[in-house]
């Protein structure tokens, strides 16, 4: 599933969504294998949703909130709008669409709504998630 891009391209545009959501632990609610994701059309990656750098996160399917599988958490702030492509965190908006992938199958990603581009998911100190708009384009899965 690795993008046909590399990570020494990466050219961060903007920062958007610091600290915009509230990152939740598993604790307290059901278990993340207990939850369902969503499962993205068209896409070989199932429920996985990939940022520039091939890191995966699913949206929950009764929140449709972002969960990290890095930090596993969800952040209640990084969520689905009511049509279930689009998604908000702070300021910034993106669209999850199918991409190229490098071994040629179709996966979802998140890309910039305005622009098209990748984003780059991080996290802070705080396992709160850093989101930068990169350069690259994907390239269209049809």
């Amino acid at each position: 599933m690795a993008l046909k891009i590399g990570f020494a391209s990466l050219a961060l545009v903007a920062l958007a969504g610091c600290g915009g959501g509230t990152s939740v632990t598993v604790d307290g609610v059901p278990e993340p294998s207990r939850r369902t994701f969503l499962f993205w059309s068209g896409s070989n990656s199932g429920e996985r949703v990939v940022d520039v750098n091939n890191d995966a996160f699913a949206f929950f399917s009764d929140t449709g909130c972002l969960y990290n599988f890095r930090t596993g958490r969800e952040n209640l702030g990084f969520c689905l709008n009511a049509g279930g492509d689009r998604v908000r965190y702070g300021v910034l908006a993106m669209r999850i669409v199918n991409v190229t992938s490098a071994a040629g199958t179709c996966i979802a990603a998140l890309v910039e709504e305005s622009t098209a581009q990748f984003v780059d998911i991080e996290t802070d100190a705080f396992d709160r998630e850093i989101v930068a708009v990169t350069a690259l384009r994907p390239s269209p899965c049809f």
